[in-house]
């Protein structure tokens, strides 16, 4: 029904915006830095990498995988013609062909070329938007309180004389 991960990141996110609290800052530095981290943390719950689109410690796995794995390399040579008949090839050695290499230029990157483009995407139907919007009312809600119990109250009352 939920997928366990995306809450588990949102609630995460939601605790750490809430402890962002006890920050020794202004209280207007605590609301920026802990809505930071709550968006944040909702970007890592609906971002998914790759072709296949999967989750970020899913795709993170997979390329530390293939970077560990060992690579077989294969030496390949031009093919010998058999054409030849075997007395003349016993007289005279084949030589091997040279390739001439093009001298490599050191130039700045051209930035005219095609850019390689890894696929991102975000999982809005896979998340939905409810979780979201259930963190970010919460904290939003402790963020209130907290100001209220700061003396806004008092500034409130200012308000509504």
């Amino acid at each position: 029904m939920f997928n366990d991960r995306d809450l588990g990141i949102l609630g995460a996110g939601a605790l750490l915006a809430v402890l962002c609290l006890f920050l020794p800052l202004s209280f207007a530095g605590k609301v920026v830095i802990g809505f930071l981290v709550l968006i944040g943390f909702m970007a890592l719950a609906l971002l998914r990498l790759g072709p296949d689109r999967v989750p970020l410690e899913v795709w993170l796995t997979r390329r530390f995988r293939y970077s560990m794995q060992t690579r077989q390399y294969v030496n390949q040579q031009t093919a010998t013609r058999k054409t030849e008949s075997v007395q003349s090839s016993q007289k005279q050695k084949p030589e091997r062909p040279v390739k001439e290499r093009p001298a490599i230029e050191h130039s700045a990157p051209s930035f005219s070329a095609t850019p390689v483009v890894h696929p991102i995407d975000l999982a809005w139907n896979e998340v939905g938007v409810y979780p979201l919007l259930t963190a970010l009312l919460g904290v939003v809600g402790v963020y209130f309180a907290v100001w209220l119990a700061n003396g806004g109250a008092v500034e409130l009352s200012f308000w509504f004389r």
